[in-house]
This record gives structure tokens, C-alpha cells and sequence, in this order.
């Protein structure tokens, strides 16, 4: 009789990573990041990492095996920090099927480098290109990477808690840069367009007699496209590094934070203004990014 070894679920968890959650978990006790992604029709997926001195040569590599790192449409992995060579950050090649009768609408491309779909961080390396996104081939040292993060984008909440008006709504809707950009904003000059310079107007916010802001889009949108309103979204969950004044690392992500505790804590709304039905990526002539290339796809 065949013997059939038992595997506990976390053992098979250290070993090929886990379904959940989708984009990346750090694993304290591991010391160890997961990545997750959904992908139904990908074929062969692979993780690249890079480090500030080597953007376009990836310092460690991670492919996925179909038997191994697959559950249903998601595949995952698990990898120890050690093997990443303090990488910071990271970006994925997927390829798939050709835009055949069935899958008329994938643009699955095997050397696009694409950014993961739940980064929390974007970076914008300094050589950029949208152009070299929108043709076929490598966009390596071109493309948008998403953030390895680290511990230090915890964020202590203390008390705060989510803040709803009723009968007295009164709401204010703001574009983040646009809101305190000039020198009439009164806000110091390092701070003007930023979350942060949000916060510095609070007062100006109370005396008006509002209850609510309306934030136009904050999350990430593509630094070349033109786009000053943020309707034309890169990211849905990384907000957008130009609203930061210093945007590093997580730095965006904190700020983004700080602005919407000080708000409750002037007993002040905060609605977000979402773009879901579009990305910047477009119809097929506009670039590849992360989700034409990758598992989400939009409708054209």
C-alpha cells in the first residue's frame, strides 16, 4: 500500500505561500514576505526584485510552479527576506495566452515587467516610460515597481474612530493639490499640494461650518499621463506619491493617514471619490502597466 505523507496546511503555507491575502503579507515570525495574485488564464508567472543601484537588472528571481503555487486563480509564493539581496522593490512577468476568439481581450506580454494590482506603495524610477509600456517587449528600468514595505508603515490610530454625519452633512469637496498649492493657502511652502497641508487647514475647514470633505481621487495615478485630477487611476491602493512631502518609501502612505486621523479628530467626514470602471491604462493603444498585462482586466 502506497504511504502517503500528511502535510499540515501551515507547513504547505511556509513552504508555497498562501491564497490570502491577495498582494503582499510580512511575516514577522517568519521573517518572510507572501505574495499573492490572481491571475485565471495566466500560464507561467515570475517575480523579479531590484534594489535602488539596480533597477534594470533584477537582483533575485521567483518562478512559480503550476502544481505548487497555484490555488484556483491565484498563485502564490513564499520567500524568505534573506534571499532577496535587500532588495526594495519588486514587479511581476506573466504571459498567457494569445488574444485569440477566447481571450480577445488579453495582452499578456512574457517580458513586460507589471506592477502588482494591490501594491499599497508605487515607485516611479527615474528612467520612466510610458511609451516603452505601450510597445511589445522588456520595459525593464522603465516600469513602475511596486514597494517591498516595511515595518515602518505601521501606524498607530490610537483612538480614532470612523466619523459619520447625518441630518448635518455638509460636504466640501477638495482636490488635495489644488486646495492648498497657492501662497494664499497660508500653508508653508514644503506642504502646499500635500496631505499633509490638508491638515494645516483644518481650521479654515471648521470656520466654514463643514462636516464632510469629498477628497477627489487620492490613489495613484500615472505621473506622465497629464492627468491633474487623478480620474485616470494607475493603483487603487497606493496613494498618490506627489501628495507626500517627502514620498519615499511608505512616506505617502502615512501622510495619507495622519490627514485623515486629524479630520475625525475635528469630528470631520472623510468620503473618498473613486474611480473603479477605468484605469490610465486604457484600450489597447494606451500603455500596459499592471492590469492589461496581469489577471484584472478592465472593460475598453
Amino acid at each position: 500500500m502506497t504511504q502517503f505523507q500528511h502535510v499540515s496546511h501551515n507547513d504547505w503555507c511556509q513552504s508555497d505561500g498562501s491564497p490570502s491575502l491577495l498582494g503582499i503579507t510580512w511575516l514577522p515570525n517568519e521573517d518572510a514576505w507572501n505574495f499573492a495574485v490572481y491571475s485565471k488564464h495566466a500560464e507561467k508567472i515570475e517575480l523579479l526584485f531590484y534594489c535602488d543601484d539596480s533597477l534594470s537588472d533584477s537582483v533575485y528571481s521567483y518562478r512559480f510552479d503550476l502544481y505548487h503555487n497555484k490555488s484556483g486563480p491565484v498563485w502564490h509564493c513564499r520567500i524568505a527576506l534573506e534571499k532577496l539581496q535587500q532588495a526594495t522593490y519588486y514587479a511581476y512577468r506573466i504571459d498567457g495566452p494569445a488574444p485569440t476568439r477566447d481571450f480577445n481581450l488579453h495582452q499578456f506580454d512574457a517580458e513586460k515587467r507589471l506592477l502588482d494590482p494591490y501594491s499599497k506603495n508605487v515607485f516611479f524610477p527615474p528612467d520612466i516610460d510610458g511609451q516603452a509600456a505601450m510597445l511589445p517587449g522588456s520595459n525593464e528600468g522603465r516600469a513602475a515597481l511596486s514597494m517591498l514595505q516595511p515595518a515602518v508603515c505601521e501606524f498607530d490610530w490610537q483612538d480614532d474612530c470612523i466619523v459619520r454625519h447625518g441630518a448635518d452633512l455638509i460636504i466640501y469637496e477638495l482636490h488635495i493639490r489644488g486646495f492648498t498649492a497657492r501662497d494664499s493657502s497660508c500653508v508653508a511652502a514644503e506642504q502646499r499640494g500635500t496631505f499633509l497641508g490638508v491638515i494645516d487647514r483644518i481650521p479654515y475647514l471648521l470656520d466654514l461650518g463643514i462636516t464632510a470633505v469629498e477628497l477627489m481621487p487620492v490613489f495613484q495615478f500615472d505621473p506622465q499621463a497629464g492627468d491633474y485630477w487623478g480620474y485616470m487611476p494607475l493603483n487603487f491602493f497606493a496613494p498618490h506619491y506627489r501628495y507626500a512631502v517627502d514620498p519615499r518609501q511608505c512616506v505617502q502612505e502615512i501622510e495619507f493617514r495622519q490627514m485623515v486621523k486629524a479630520l475625525h479628530q475635528a469630528n470631520i467626514e472623510v468620503i473618498l471619490d473613486v474611480v473603479y470602471n477605468h484605469t490610465c491604462e486604457g484600450d489597447h493603444n494606451r500603455p500596459t502597466y499592471s492590469f492589461k498585462g496581469s489577471p484584472l482586466k478592465v472593460s475598453f
